[in-house]
């Protein structure tokens, strides 16, 4: 970054999913903005959710109805505009009691503060009803259906021979969540080429309006803004107090999840998502994801956010779960291939029970002082799959102080890859086969790039050619893939590639080896020294043991020392 003094109509700081939803909305309106982020993007709690793109089953037991109609709403958006990373997700409740909950059900929503600890089928038929009424508009999916005790069993085997009922229903998945937060800061410097994106570049203070920004290797810069969206996520309260105010905003509660290696289990789910309660009454999950199986999550006041991991206790506790609803397979920590936690930018909601803290949104706004010439509007609270409405009110705001306005919606707007994306077989074929003949492709592999990411395949394929060269331990990922990614998508650091703009960590494949060999292609896209790359690979280690249990040696640099 350069040392100099640039003026942006808004400054975003905080670059997860909520911050750059508000950067892309705020560039389609013109404005030029910057958008912030001390890590990468969408490496903070954006890139540890359940990885569930909803309308929130669970939130009509508190009554929250506006909430739950804007999720599915949104949720039906996202399958449309973003169609190459979120698809739909049968999902199956086990019901274990036929009238069980209702009255608990019914303190909650009368603002009870402790939640149900069991939901029969009359209960979660009348939850599926309500869900079917409010995911109408703009529907992309079936209603649901409700099965008995014999035809449960007979689909899903392994299940405890207590269930007396089974509830299905669509909701849907996000595949990679990092790459479509990516996408939208992407999309935003297009639609505004004077704006920035920022990663590795954190707040360290602001004087007389203006902010203080140091960046990677030391580089600093200094800017004004006419507004501050403070989109920070658990680390709300932190940047305010570098802008000069004093909150108390975040009651953050932690989520953790477990990826296992089970081929059992994936059988038996086939394709669903399995939606159920742990004995404490507690709603966990358990859903097939890229290959593996992904199990979550927790709920537990925390506020800690740069040093969050799942912990042993949250380990025993997904396994012994996944014991009790399906007795008919196995379960071992032997079977865990990767972990991860993140903090819920939540309200402060002393003395509720953390699963039952609103996960609608808000967002207080601080007026311009003398000593800070502008605005700060703090994004708290809110669900991965409502990032689009949260970042259209906050643009609205945005533009109502700066006297601008809007100039085109995103309701309708594709995402990245999404971008004029095949919708059936014969669209897709054809995409295909054309991508492959101009760029002398195999049809397969341009297949291949098209689930990974959309139509921006095409432009990959074409920096692959005909001759890609496989990685070592990961044969369906080329070097040329690799080398794209970091020329082309921002990647400061190894674990970049590795964790955010790739799959190869969350599925629990990478090997010292392959490791070694993404650091090589990058040294040479980058531009790294011998140094520098050894302590690219040095960093990895250290953050897979500290926070994804994985731990690899990355020291002995024989291949390519």
């Amino acid at each position: 970054m350069a040392d100099r003094l640039d003026r942006f109509d808004a400054v975003i700081i905080g670059a997860g999913v909520n911050g750059a939803g508000v950067f892309r909305d705020l560039c389609a309106q013109g404005l030029k903005c910057m958008i912030l982020d001390k890590g990468d993007f969408g490496s903070g709690t954006s890139a540890a959710p359940s990885r569930l793109i909803h309308g929130g089953l669970k939130y009509l037991e508190t009554g929250e109805l506006r909430l739950v109609a804007e999720a599915t709403y949104e949720r039906n958006l996202l399958l449309r505009n973003a169609a190459h990373i979120v698809r739909p997700l049968p999902t199956a409740i086990p019901i274990m009691s036929w009238t069980r909950g209702i009255p608990a059900a019914l303190r909650t929503l009368m603002g009870s503060t402790t939640a149900p600890r069991s939901r029969g089928a009359l209960l979660v038929k009348t939850g599926l009803a309500m869900y079917d009424f409010y995911g109408a508009r703009a529907r992309q999916m079936p209603k649901h259906r409700m099965v008995g005790r014999k035809r449960a069993l007979a689909d899903i085997p392994a299940l405890t021979p207590r269930i007396k009922a089974l509830g299905t229903y669509h909701d849907a998945v996000v595949t990679a969540p990092e790459r479509l937060v990516l996408e939208l800061v992407t999309d935003g410097l297009a639609l505004s080429p004077g704006s920035e994106a920022l990663n590795w570049c954190e707040l360290s203070g602001q004087k007389g309006g203006v902010l203080h920004l140091d960046g990677p290797e030391g580089a600093t810069r200094d800017v004004t803004a006419g507004i501050v969206v403070n989109a920070a996520g658990p680390w709300i309260d932190r940047v305010n107090e570098r802008l000069g105010l004093d909150t108390r905003l975040i009651g953050g509660t932690k989520g953790a999840h477990v990826l296992l290696d089970h081929p059992e289990l994936l059988e038996q789910l086939d394709g669903r998502m399995l939606y159920f309660e742990g004995d404490d009454g507690r709603i966990l999950l358990v859903l097939p994801f890229l290959g593996r199986a992904l199990v979550g999550s927790t709920d537990r006041p925390a506020n800690a956010p740069d040093d969050v991991a799942c912990t042993d206790d949250e380990i025993a506790y997904f396994l012994q779960s996944l014991r009790d609803l399906l007795p008919g397979l196995a379960f071992t920590r032997e079977q865990i291939v990767y972990a991860y936690a993140g903090i819920r930018p939540l309200p402060n909601s002393e003395g509720v029970a953390p699963g039952l803290i609103s996960r609608d949104h808000s967002a207080p706004m601080e007026p311009a002082t003398d000593a800070r010439p502008f605005g700060v509007i703090s994004l708290v609270g809110g669900k991965w799959t409502t990032f689009r409405a949260f970042a259209a009110e906050i643009a609205e705001w945005v533009l109502a102080e700066l006297g601008r306005d809007r100039d085109r919606g995103t309701e309708d707007m594709p995402i990245g890859g999404g971008r004029d994306m095949p919708r059936d077989t014969a669209a897709r074929t054809g995409w295909i086969a054309r991508v492959a003949q101009d760029t002398g492709a195999a049809p397969a592999r341009v297949e291949t790039l098209l689930d990974r990411y959309g139509t921006t395949a095409a432009r990959i394929a074409a920096h692959e050619g005909a001759t890609a060269r496989p990685m070592a331990d990961a044969p369906d990922v080329t070097e040329a893939e690799i080398d794209w990614i970091a020329r082309n998508e921002r990647v400061v650091h190894l674990p970049d590639i590795l964790l955010r703009r790739t799959s190869l960590a969350i599925t629990g494949r990478l090997t010292p080896d392959l490791c070694r060999h993404v650091a090589t292609v990058a040294t040479g896209a980058l531009g790294w020294d011998a140094e520098r790359r050894r302590a690219e690979l040095a960093g990895l280690a250290a953050l897979l043991a500290a926070r994804h249990g994985v731990v690899l040696d990355l020291a002995d640099e024989t291949e390519d020392a």
